[in-house]
């Protein structure tokens, strides 16, 4: 029997109340059965949230096409970029404070209250005529969702091992890029209403804004603060849940000591650095991507309601990839080589946009697959590196904190990503494909680099287990890194593997490489 089926029998033992029970169920099948309701109840909604707030923030790219631009509020192509991100800086100031009220007040009553205000503040962008309008309203929309991707994220983690994770947020994002093909053709639908007296940019705000409004009444009445009280569940099914994430850092009570340990802990720990660095240098691309493919599109001798529909495709196939990869990520608990092999796609694809030029009609179509190639490495790799980053982290607030900061300095890159695409850069565009790739080639080097220091912690961990139980290792077993994490996780099976103050610096805690 291997560790973690030693672990599964043990929790399942702690939650075993009576004969009924234990006759009926075992692990698997329980496991199997909170899973399956996870599915079905907690993970569409998240994603319902989640796409509506990536249509309410990124309707704008599908309006650039349709005549919402700098010409438009007469502005320069500098002055309407830094409007268009100026949601960016309103995340960056609210993202920790947020993310710790949804935590406070509760996820299902927060989430609803900022869906309502950043939906109707979407729908005003309808009616802005100037740069400086439209970047108070972005500032504002950025200020409103600040905190629901990390509360997200980390509500997730409530119900899912780290084992079962970047599945989950590999199908929660791929939902978000399917979003923006989703938009792309209820953009190209909206360009098809002609005779009205409003613009056709100003319909695509007003009916994207729209249904947050309504969604957010549902998740008031449906969701609740974790598994603990989740209606959905049985109360054997809570009790399985609750001890079946105990190991791994899941629910449980906090003293208030507890609470700033691992808030101080969070921001000491250097590893929390370097996942935001990675994090940082793949947000860059990603952003620009998601707002400006229907602009890179339309550099391909597309008009602008074709533009929408050609815009779909990449958006598709980097969906399909990415659910590739996430699914390999949990089925072989890897994750620094696919984050690489998905960068070097990527890299492939900005090689191939800058070695061929811009202004050749016949080069049109191998510029749309290089374009596609982007999109497939840039997409896939978040949601492997949050997945990296909440699978390795443990304790409730420590996680939290970790993830909001995550969101917090990646708006840093996120502003980057929407300043490198100017319009007076046409058709080519180099500029913002050569910062791509070089931040692709950090990601790359970095995700490496904490892959090698990962391994070497976790084998070093092993070895002072090892020393501790006075194990003697030959020199050939000494080069055996399998063999040696077999054995000293033999040893310490029983023992708990944190505690709420050393939380992943606890000496059994083994990190995911």
């Amino acid at each position: 029997m291997s560790l973690e089926e030693k672990t599964e029998t043990k929790v399942i033992n702690e939650v075993r109340n009576d004969n009924d029970y234990e006759d009926n169920y075992n692990f698997k099948s329980m496991e199997k059965r909170v899973i399956r309701k996870f599915d079905i109840y907690v993970l569409p909604i998240l994603v319902l949230i989640y796409l509506l707030m990536i249509i309410d923030k990124s309707n704008i790219s599908n309006a650039l096409p349709a005549g919402f631009n700098n010409v438009y509020l007469k502005s320069t192509p500098i002055e309407f970029n830094l409007a268009v991100s100026a949601h960016l800086i309103g995340a960056f100031l609210f993202e920790i404070l947020s993310s710790l009220v949804s935590k406070i007040l509760g996820f299902q009553v927060w989430i609803p209250i900022i869906m309502v205000c950043w939906g109707a503040l979407s729908m005003c962008q309808a009616a802005v005529t100037s740069s400086v309008q439209l970047g108070i309203i972005r500032f504002l929309i950025g200020s409103a969702e600040a905190g629901f991707s990390p509360a997200c994220i980390d509500y997730i983690s409530l119900f899912y091992s780290r084992k079962e994770l970047t599945t989950r947020y590999g199908v929660f994002l791929a939902l978000s890029i399917i979003s923006s093909a989703f938009t792309s053709l209820l953009a190209y639908a909206i360009l098809q209403i002609k005779g009205v007296a409003l613009k056709s940019f100003q319909i695509i705000f007003l009916l994207e804004g729209a249904p947050t409004i309504i969604v957010a009444a549902i998740v008031a009445a449906f969701l609740t603060r974790g598994p603990e009280n989740a209606r959905f569940l049985t109360p054997k099914e809570r009790t399985f849940t609750i001890e079946r994430l105990k190991p791994e850092g899941g629910i449980d009570e906090k003293k208030q000591s507890v609470m700033k340990s691992q808030f101080k802990s969070a921001f000491m720990d250097p590893r929390v650095y370097v996942y935001v660095l990675i994090a940082t240098a793949g947000i860059i691309p990603n952003n620009a991507l998601n707002i400006f493919l229907p602009t890179l599109v339309n550099q391909l001798g597309y008009n602008p309601v074709d533009t929408q529909l050609m815009s779909v495709p990449p958006f598709v196939i980097a969906t399909v990839v990415m659910l590739i990869f996430t699914w390999l990520a949990d089925r072989y608990r890897i994750r620094a080589w696919l984050i690489m092999i998905a960068d070097i796609i990527a890299i492939i694809g900005c090689v191939g946009m800058l070695a061929t030029s811009a202004n050749d009609p016949t080069l049109f179509k191998v510029r749309y697959t290089f374009t596609t190639l982007i999109a497939c490495g840039v997409f896939t790799s978040q949601p492997i590196v949050i997945s990296w980053l909440t699978g390795n982290i443990v304790g409730q607030y420590k996680r939290n904190i970790t993830i909001a900061t995550f969101f917090t300095i990646g708006n840093v890159g996120s502003v980057i990503g929407l300043l490198v695409f100017t319009k007076d850069a046409a058709p080519a565009f180099k500029t913002g494909i050569i910062i791509c790739l070089s931040t692709l080639i950090l990601q790359f080097i970095l995700a490496f680099l904490m892959k090698l220091h990962l391994d070497y912690e976790n084998k070093r961990r092993d070895l002072v287990t090892l020393a501790e139980h006075s194990v003697q290792l030959s020199e050939s077993e000494l080069k055996n890194t399998m063999l040696i994490r077999e054995k000293a996780a033999k040893l310490v099976e029983d023992e708990p593997k944190f505690d709420e103050i050393l939380c992943d610096r606890h000496p059994n805690w083994r990190y995911y490489s």
